[in-house]
C-alpha cells in the first residue's frame, strides 16, 4: 500500500491493530501464543485500508468501521493459514507458516478461531447488513477455493472459467472491504454497489498478479513459498493462455513436463521460461492492469475528498505493481 494511502488511515489502522490484539488475547499462554502469531502473517492490511478509505470518501469513520476492518482481516488471515496447509507452504511473510511452526491441526483450529472472532466482532456492530456481507464473502471464498482444487490438472480450462473461479476465491473479501466502508458511512445503495464493484475488480487483478508472482517472483522478496501452483497443477492465467495460443506440439511438451511424477524445481524453471518466452506472463499482467483501470473508473462519479480518492487509485495501482 502506498505511503500516502497509509498516512490517511494511520490512526484508524492503529485503532484496528489494538482491537485485534485485544480480541485475540487469551489467558492460556499456549492459546495466546498461537493466536497472537496470526497477527504477524496478515501482511499489507489491504482489506482494512479499503474499509477506511471508502468510509472516509463518502462519510465519517466510526467504531463500526474499526470492528468491520478487524473482522475482515481475521477472515483473510484465516484463509491464509488454511491455504498454507493446503499448499504445503513453509514460509509466509518471511516467517514459518502455522503448519511448520506447529502443525496442520493447530493451523486449522487457529484459522477457525479467527473466523469465530470475526463473526463475534461483526455481531457487535449491530448491523445485520454488514454481517450478511461478510458471511457471504467468506462463503464465496470457500466455494472459490473448492472450485480451484477441483480444477487441478484441468489444463483445458478457458480463461473465462479461470476468471469465474478467482471471482469467488480472492475478489469477495476485497469487494466486501470497500462495500463495508461505504455501508457503515451510510452511503446510498448505488454508491455501495460502486464500491463493491471497485473491490471486485481489484480482487481479480490481485489474484492474477499473485499467480504471476508465484511463477516469476523471488522468494526473498515475496516472503513466502513460491511455485506452489505448478506443483499442485493449478491452471493459472499465464498457463491457460499458453495452452490456448501455442502449437499442439508445444502444448504437449509443456503438459508432459508438468504432469511428471518427478516434477521439481528444475522442471518448474523450464515451464516458467517457456511462459516468459511466449509472452503470456506479460499478457496476464496487462489483463490485471485493465481490471484496475475498470475499478478506478467505477469511482469517477462518486463525490468526495480528492486526496482520499487519489489514495484509492494509488492503492489499486499498488496491487498490480507489487512484488510480493
Amino acid at each position: 500500500m502506498s505511503e500516502d494511502a497509509y498516512r490517511l488511515v494511520a490512526r484508524e489502522m492503529t485503532a484496528m491493530e489494538a482491537l485485534m490484539r485485544q480480541t485475540l488475547t487469551h489467558t492460556d499462554p499456549f492459546v495466546n501464543d498461537i493466536v497472537q502469531y496470526s497477527l504477524q502473517i496478515g501482511g499489507k492490511r489491504l482489506r482494512p485500508a479499503l474499509v477506511f478509505l471508502a468510509g472516509k470518501l463518502v462519510g465519517t469513520i466510526t467504531e463500526k468501521h474499526i470492528q468491520a476492518a478487524a473482522s475482515l482481516e481475521f477472515v483473510h488471515t484465516a484463509t491464509l493459514i488454511h491455504d498454507d496447509i493446503l499448499d504445503g507452504a513453509t514460509v509466509r511473510r518471511h516467517i514459518a507458516t502455522f503448519n511448520v511452526r506447529w502443525n496442520a491441526q493447530i493451523g486449522v483450529l487457529a484459522g477457525d478461531l479467527l473466523l469465530t472472532k470475526a463473526l463475534e466482532l461483526m455481531i457487535e456492530t449491530g448491523e445485520i447488513e454488514g454481517l450478511r456481507a461478510l458471511t457471504e464473502a467468506a462463503k464465496q471464498t470457500c466455494k472459490g477455493e473448492l472450485r480451484q482444487i477441483g480444477a487441478a490438472g484441468r489444463f483445458d480450462m478457458s480463461a473465462e472459467e479461470y476468471m469465474q473461479i478467482i471471482a469467488g476465491k480472492t475478489a469477495p473479501l476485497l469487494a466486501c472491504g470497500a462495500q463495508l466502508g461505504a455501508l457503515y458511512a451510510s452511503a446510498t445503495s448505488s454508491v455501495i454497489e460502486r464500491f463493491r464493484f471497485f473491490g471486485q475488480k481489484l480482487g481479480l487483478a490481485f489474484q492474477i498478479i499473485d499467480d504471476v508472482l508465484d511463477l516469476v517472483g523471488e522468494t526473498d522478496t515475496a516472503g513466502k513459498t513460491l511455485r506452489t501452483d505448478l506443483i499442485h497443477r493449478k491452471p493459472t492465467l499465464p498457463l491457460i493462455l499458453y495452452l490456448q495460443g501455442e502449437t499442439k506440439e508445444k502444448q504437449k511438451e509443456l503438459l508432459m513436463r508438468i504432469r511428471r511424477d518427478d516434477f521439481d524445481e528444475q522442471s518448474a524453471d523450464w515451464v516458467v521460461q517457456r511462459l516468459k518466452e511466449s509472452g503470456t506472463i506479460d499478457t496476464a499482467r496487462k489483463t490485471a492492469h485493465q481490471l484496475i483501470h475498470e475499478s478506478v473508473e467505477s469511482l469517477a462519479e462518486i463525490e468526495g475528498n480528492a486526496e482520499i480518492k487519489r489514495a484509492l487509485t494509488e492503492l489499486a495501482q499498488f496491487v498490480v505493481l507489487r512484488k510480493m
